[in-house]
Parts: C-alpha cells; structure tokens; sequence
C-alpha cells in the first residue's frame, strides 16, 4: 500500500474544504454523499469510519478525514482486499498517536471481559410454513417476466426493503448459489430460498454455504421447459399410427402409448419394449409440458367462448384429461422399471459375491 503523497493530502484539503467544516470538523452526514458515491457495502463503510473517528466523536477533523478518504480510495482502486482492523502505525497522524494506543488498550479489555466468540451458525434449509408465507408475500412484490420468472434486480429491490443487515456482495452470493445455470431469471421455488437464506443471513448472521444439499439441487438445476420445437426437449421420435387400427383413447400397455384425441399427437407410438429409464423420463417431461400446453391453450380457448365465438371446450377437457392420465400411468410405468433395474443390480451383486 504506497503512502500519503503531498499532492493527495492537498487533494483531501480541497474536498474537506468544499463540504464546510464547522469548528474544523465535518459531521457524518456531511461526509454521507462521499461514502455512498464509494459503492462500497455499509459494513465497509461503517468499519472505515471507526477507524478514522479516533476520539468517537462522530465527527472528523481533518487528520481522521484524510485517514477516511485514503481507505476509501484503497478499497475503490482495490489497493486493499479488506479494511484493516487497525490503523498501519504510517496513516496514524502524529497528534493521534496516544489516542490509538488508548484505544486499542480499551478494546483489549473488553475483548478480555467478553465470552468466547461462538462460530457463526449454519443455514437451516428448512422453511417453516410461517416464514413460508412472509416468504410468498415478499416475492410477489417482485415484478416477474412473462413466463413468471424473476430476475436478480427485482428480488434485490424487494429484499433491500425489508432486510437492512446485508450488503450486495452476500445477495450475489446467494444468487449464484440459488441459480447455478446462471439463468437471467429464476422461478418461485429458488426465488424462495434466496430469501430464505438472506433472512437467516440478515438475522442472525449465519453463514452463506458453499453447496446445497443434494436434494435441492434438482429445485436449484431445473430447466424450464421449452416449447420450441427447435430445442432438445422435443426430440422425440415419432411413428404414423395406421388409420384403420385405431385405438381407444388413453390406453397405454407395455408397448405403446397412445392418445387420439390430442391433435398434436394423434399419430404418437412410443416404443417401450426396450425403452430405458431416461427414455421414459424424457417422454414424461414432454407429456407434462404438452399437459400445461393444453391448460393454457383451454383456459385461452374459455376467454374466447365467454366472448361468443364458436369454440369446442368439451374437447380440450377430454384432451387435458387423456393426458393427464397419460402422465399418471408412464410414472407408475417408470416406477416398475426402477424396481426391475434395482432388482437386476442386487442379482448382479449377489452373484459377484
């Protein structure tokens, strides 16, 4: 860290002049704008004013201004990574010498008086139905995206508001944590537990982890799902069902699944007799989001015969219905396939054995 220069005291003076001290001293709200324009996080600030206001008065003259200015200079111009937790003896004016050795002779006895420091605590990943639901109403002041999703600048702007004990260095943090696709915007269960860390955070302080459990990483990890046909979700072969060898709706064997009233997939056969685990799960996602798809397009469809037009609801109902029923039985079909594939691998145990 290089040492005060002429030309940069004088500098200080020129500043120090233009707020006009009272008494030569300038008060913290004089010297407020100049720690805002910083950009530096309020535990950094309030630190560096410790520092510099030696007598704790709450005011400096201009020997603990100077010292406030070159911290703040340091930490802009990251000559430092953090601020000291003591003045280095060279930035210590000379009239100021026996006051800091008052101080630090001070807090040496508190420090002795005092109970050993216990570790911060941990985060509870846990969520309680309490906070659950102070949780929802401080997302739902969140301006959302079209899809629902909620970006980073809209979830800061609602935490700032309520939680005044972190600074915007831990809400990157836990951004990064809560979305690790790093995605523009995020859905309303990681939404959830960023809140619910920066509370535990704002509170009590607990520590901002390094990883999530492993059952939450599937809620942190989840694609939302694409309707275009371009992506890879969609790709799913498919093969012409005959027309004279229909069959009845909602009828899913071992072999095929099938759906006759879906005009998007009247001619959808899935070969399943040699169907793996991942095959069905890629199949049920794209079941699912055709279930939502025709949700969506029954509920447009209800706007449009409330209004008049000639629209058939009773169809879209049997579809959603078909293809709900549909989902059900490829996940209990899912199921079996799991327990045949646990039930090989104990045999191929035993048999090693």
């Amino acid at each position: 860290m290089p040492k005060l220069e002429q030309f940069e005291i004088k500098k200080y003076w020129q500043i120090f002049s233009g707020l006009k001290p009272v008494d030569q001293k300038v008060s913290h709200d004089q010297v407020l704008p100049i720690l805002y324009n910083s950009k530096q996080d309020s535990s950094v600030l309030n630190k560096i004013w410790f520092l510099a206001d030696i007598d704790d008065d709450d005011n400096l003259d201009f020997e603990e201004f100077v010292i406030c200015m070159r911290l703040i200079f340091d930490m802009v111009n990251k000559n430092i990574d953090t601020v000291p937790d003591e003045l280095p003896d060279w930035l210590v004016p000379g009239s100021k010498v026996k006051l800091v050795k008052e101080r630090k002779q001070t807090k040496a006895k508190e420090n002795e008086s005092l109970p050993p420091q216990k570790e911060p605590p941990k985060v509870d990943w846990y969520i309680s139905p309490e906070d659950m639901t102070s949780y929802n109403k401080i997302v739902d002041t969140c301006t959302r995206a079209n899809d629902g999703t909620m970006t980073f600048p809209s979830l800061s702007l609602s935490i700032k508001n309520k939680f005044f004990n972190i600074g915007s260095s831990d809400m990157d943090k836990v951004w990064k944590l809560v979305n690790p696709r790093s995605l523009n915007s995020i859905d309303k269960d990681p939404a959830l537990y960023f809140v619910h860390i920066l509370r535990q955070r704002n509170d009590v302080g607990s520590l901002i982890p390094a990883e999530v459990p492993k059952n939450l990483e599937v809620v942190f990890n989840k694609q939302p799902i694409q309707y275009d046909l371009k992506s890879e979700q969609a790709e799913v072969k498919r093969t012409t069902v005959p027309v004279e060898q229909p069959k009845p709706a909602s009828v899913v064997t071992s072999s095929t699944i099938t759906s006759s009233h879906n005009p998007l997939s009247n001619d959808l056969k899935i070969d399943t007799n040699n169907m793996t685990i991942d095959k069905a799960r890629l199949i049920k996602e794209q079941l699912q989001g055709l279930l939502k798809y025709k949700q969506d397009k029954y509920i447009y469809g209800k706007d449009i015969a409330t209004s008049g037009s000639n629209y058939n609801l009773q169809s879209f109902t049997d579809d959603l219905d078909n293809i709900e029923q549909q989902v059900n039985e490829l996940a209990g079909y899912l199921s079996h396939k799991k327990d045949e594939l646990n039930s090989l691998n104990n045999e191929i145990n035993n048999t090693s054995s």
